[in-house]
Parts: structure tokens; sequence; C-alpha cells
């Protein structure tokens, strides 16, 4: 008799036992249980090669040189007086007249000119205008003088053939916003030991430039010729 009391209060308990699971179950759904990590963050990618932007960068211009050069006689003046001026520049230096006896010659790519006063309106010293110069150029952004050197040459054309050219060159640079250091040779001339001053020239281009920037001053400066 207990035994079969001992079996019913056992069975009663699991009875009421899986009464508690089942109201248990009915009180907190499954749908209220913590649910699995769904987090709309997205999970870090392995890294992919990125392409690099295209280049804006100007392709990178070789020194100057003068081999393959030709050159030809450029003439400009004022022409109801006929006085004017003769110089060889490159023959593919375009010219732009800046003045009755001032002109500029760029070359096709921009990067160096020369650009010449003929007939200078001041009747001065070299030693005058070189001074005047170097004051102007205090004030240059990155001026920097590397040399001011005193020079004389022998005439090639034939209209001033036996003729002597005296000059004073300076050699400096500059600092240009858009293209950096620029290099420039300004040369001062007085033709066979003259008092005043007959021209100036300068050739301007970049550091690396500068061996060939010198020839083709020389070449201007030893070729002109002033008409009539």
């Amino acid at each position: 008799m207990r035994t079969r009391t001992r079996v019913a209060t056992t069975i009663a308990a699991a009875v009421l036992a899986a009464g508690v699971t089942t109201a248990l179950l009915l009180t907190h759904p499954a749908s209220s249980a913590p649910a699995a990590n769904t987090s709309s963050t997205p999970k870090p990618s392995a890294p992919t090669p990125s392409t690099p932007a295209p280049s804006t960068a100007a392709p990178t211009v070789p020194p100057l040189t003068t081999a393959g050069l030709t050159y030809t006689n450029r003439v400009w003046g004022d022409a109801k007086t006929e006085l004017g001026v003769i110089v060889p520049v490159p023959s593919t230096w375009s010219m732009a007249k800046l003045s009755t006896f001032e002109s500029r010659f760029t070359s096709p790519n921009k990067l160096w000119t020369l650009r010449l006063d003929g007939v200078l309106t001041k009747s001065q010293p070299r030693a005058t205008y070189v001074a005047q110069k170097l004051a102007a150029l205090r004030s240059t952004p990155g001026f920097r003088l590397l040399s001011q050197t005193d020079s004389s040459g022998k005439a090639t054309s034939e209209v001033f053939a036996g003729l002597t050219f005296q000059h004073t060159t300076l050699t400096y640079t500059y600092t240009d916003p858009a293209r950096g250091t620029r290099l420039v040779l300004d040369r001062f001339v007085t033709i066979d030991k003259a008092t005043d001053t007959g021209f100036e020239l300068s050739v301007s281009g970049r550091p690396e430039d500068q061996a060939a920037l010198e020839t083709i001053a020389t070449k201007a400066t030893l070729g002109y010729v002033r008409l009539p």
C-alpha cells in the first residue's frame, strides 16, 4: 500500500513539473527568447586593391639642348623711320612684339623664352642699368643671384663685322607660383666700347636648361644688328 502511494506521489510530482514547464512555455513563448545576433552592421570585408587616380602632372621635359636647333634672323622696329633690329633666334620659336624695339620669342612648349630690347630709351652706362635691375629684382619671390659676369665677343654678322660686344650678365633664379624655380640670364650690352648701353636681352627656362640658354643668348648677342 505504501509502495503504491509512493508511486502515485512520484507520478503526481512529474505531472506537476510538466504542467509548470507547459505554463512557462505558454507564458514565455519562443519568440520572446533572446534571438541570434542579427545585427545589421556589416562585417568588415577583405581589403581590395585601390585603383590609383589618373596623374595630372605634366610629363617631364628633358633639359634643353642646342643639338638640332636652327636659327633664323628676325627683324622688327619702326617702319616710319626704318630704325630697327635684326637678331638670330631659334626658328621654331614664336614672336610677340612687346613695343617698337622689344620682342619676346617663346618655344613651342612654352618653357623657354628669349626677350630682346634692341634700342634702349635711356642713354646709360651698363653699370647703371645693372644696378637698377638688381634693385628691382630684390623684391622678386625666391630671388637668388647666381652670378654677375663681364665678358665680350666679336660680332658674327657681316653688317657689324669687326665690332666687339661688351656685356654684363646677371644669372639668377626666382620662384614662379605655377612653374616652380625659373632661371634667367639677363644681359646688358655695349657695342665696340661705347659709353652707353646698346641693348638688353634675356633668356629664361629651368635651372637644368642653363647651358643651352647661354648658347642661345650668345648667338643672339653676337648676331645682333641695328638698322639702319
